[in-house]
């Protein structure tokens, strides 16, 4: 690709800092201008350079979400470009009403009535998860009121539905902002997490379940211990000598209170037994049992015989495998659509038919009583494994949280177990939407180190959406500075830090206290973010700029490269002559594209590519 040679005259050169320095041009009123810098050497525009950093896992292009309401069109994403990386945490910022939300639901194709993704493209490892977008919706303009008719074509959005959810949960995770949005109140939260589990690692958790019933040593009954019943040989049960010496050590860690030598001891019987599972349950048994060995020793001896399957549980178990790995296969299915562009109906439906025969061939599982006697094991395992989950979310009583309900939680906990939940199936793209909003100091340290542990280990890309910048400049490896559905300035946090450009990002920084400058007033943005049923022309954050220029009211500045991986969308970098003209408030269709679709009376949307 050939070089492009940017000339510098006429660009605002603010003052550098170090990082967390906020520099800003010194003004004298509102209307005041940059100061112009002498021309020195043209800069030339080079491709980014991706040495040294991870595969790109998301590429979001030219994404466009708008909400159909009757006052108008609201324009909440104008076609916003955006990356996150394997192994690198992505931070977008801004104001309250920028957009920041309605990016992360239309990544996750969870934009609700009445808004719609219109256009763009919204790749995950090279997957559009947006093809087929045209054939969803047809849009036709209202007369002269500025309202749009939405005909939807529901077959469609029902199998861009049926795609997109084969990618959720293994592919996509997400953090809400609103825990409530993922709880159900009539659930508990072992019940929603293990079906979260269960639909996206069930083969694993079955195949699990299995091997166990197979190589785990045989269980005797528990026989009880008192006054006049004479002692039992080895525990009462009829076991191996290295489970019963296993379990010897366990208990005596159990009396002595070590913590560390319960978990270790924990871990080594469950290794036994096959069963990691068991280890959590054998520790939270001797947290709540305490020291009474007799006790702790029955608690532990109904552990370790969950292992063991009957006849009928073992044959419902391989029933749910297969299922499951049906279910696998239509996921494959849908997932190769989105790959090849291209509909595979009979690839579907032989599935599906698999599917239903084989729940016929097996209905009797279906009846209520028979079905909760089979699921006994299963719903044991998920429940520990559910406890699993929100040990690592530092809860502190995770089984009796596991057996609560959400509306017996207070909102840092639901936010923890809402947390658990995306984290259980190790996504390789996770959104998180201010994710620490309602969690006190400590616990938001705590959550932060737990999604950089996921990221080190796992090398999941996270897209992490706040409103703090000292979160943005303590975690992120790549910022997105978003305004008015419009990312304005992008690139390495330390650069941003270092040297911000938009005049946006500088009220942003500007409106941080810093403790080595107790004396400094804050700064704050005059104005609010415009009503984007009726955008701002040109730039939309000019009625608010001080440094607003007649061109910034016409056109739309386009983002320019002001240092490696940095770019920024304002018209004080680069010459008017440089700039085309966008899509305006009018509806003026952008240089290079194409008209839209004949049924609308005016241009509401450049054609999905």
């Amino acid at each position: 690709m050939a070089s492009e040679s940017v000339p510098t005259s006429g660009r605002w050169r603010p003052t550098g800092g170090h990082r967390g320095a906020v520099s800003r041009p010194r003004l004298q009123g509102r209307s005041a201008r940059p100061a112009r810098v002498a021309p020195t050497a043209p800069v030339t525009r080079v491709p980014r350079s991706d040495s040294g950093r991870g595969r790109v896992v998301l590429d979001v292009q030219n994404l466009r979400t708008y909400f159909f309401t009757y006052d108008g069109v609201v324009r909440a994403l104008e076609g916003i470009n955006l990356q996150a990386r394997a192994g690198e945490t992505t931070g977008v910022v801004g104001e309250t009403g920028c957009g920041k939300s309605v990016t992360a639901f239309s990544v996750a194709r969870l934009v609700s009535e009445p808004g719609r993704v219109i256009s763009g493209k919204i790749l995950l490892n090279g997957v559009d998860l947006l093809w087929g977008l045209d054939r969803e919706a047809r849009y036709r303009r209202i007369g002269t009121t500025g309202r749009v008719k939405v005909s939807r074509n529901f077959g469609e959005i029902r199998a861009a539905n049926q795609r997109v959810g084969s990618v959720r949960g293994r592919g996509v995770g997400m953090i809400f902002q609103e825990p409530t949005q993922a709880m159900n109140p009539v659930f508990s939260i072992s019940d929603q997490l293990g079906e979260s589990l269960l639909l996206h690692r069930g083969v694993e958790i079955l195949d699990g379940l299995l091997r166990a019933d197979r190589v785990a040593p045989p269980i005797g009954p528990i026989v009880e211990e008192g006054p006049g019943i004479a002692p039992p040989k080895r525990g009462g049960v009829h076991t191996s000598p290295e489970i019963e010496q296993a379990l010897e050590l366990y208990l005596n860690a159990a009396a002595q209170g070590d913590s560390a030598s319960i978990r270790s001891t924990a871990a080594d019987l469950a290794r036994r037994m096959g069963l990691p599972s068991v280890a959590t349950e054998l520790v939270q048994y001797a947290r709540t049992a305490g020291k009474p060995t007799a006790r702790l020793r029955r608690m532990a001896m109904r552990s370790l015989r969950r292992v063991h399957l009957g006849a009928m549980q073992r044959r419902y178990i391989r029933h749910l495998r297969r299922v499951e790995v049906l279910r696998q296969r239509l996921n494959g299915v849908y997932l190769e659509e989105m790959k090849l562009e291209r509909h595979n109906r009979v690839g579907i439906g032989a599935v599906r038919v698999r599917m239903r025969l084989e729940k016929l061939r097996h209905f009797y599982f279906g009846i209520r009583g028979i079905k909760r006697r089979m699921y006994r094991p299963l719903r044991n395992e998920l429940f520990w494994r559910t406890v699993e989950q929100l040990e690592q979310v530092r809860i502190a009583n995770p089984a009796q949280v596991a057996r609560g309900y959400p509306h017996e939680l207070s909102g840092g906990m639901l936010q923890r177990a809402m947390i658990a939940m995306a984290l259980s199936c190790q996504p390789t793209l996770l959104l998180a939407d201010e994710p620490t909003t309602a969690l006190d100091v400590t616990i938001q340290a705590q959550i932060l180190d737990l999604m950089r542990q996921l990221r080190e280990s796992v090398g999941t890309a996270i897209v992490l959406i706040t409103h703090d910048l000292g979160v943005v400049a303590e975690v992120c490896d790549h910022v997105n500075v978003m305004y008015a559905g419009i990312i304005v300035e992008n690139g390495p946090v330390t650069e941003v830090f270092r040297r911000p450009l938009h005049p946006y990002t500088h009220g942003l920084l500007a409106s941080i206290p810093r403790f080595d400058q107790p004396d400094r007033d804050l700064q704050t943005i005059p104005g609010a973010v415009p009503n984007l049923i009726h955008p701002p022309p040109g730039c939309r954050f000019h009625p608010r700029c001080p440094y607003a220029m007649p061109i910034c009211k016409e056109v739309r500045p386009e983002p320019q490269l002001q240092g490696p991986d940095h770019l920024v969308a304002c018209h004080l970098y680069g010459g008017a002559e440089e700039t085309s003209p966008a899509e305006g408030e009018g509806g003026e269709v952008v240089e290079g594209e194409t008209a839209p679709a004949d049924d609308l009376a005016e241009p509401l949307v450049p054609p999905p590519s």
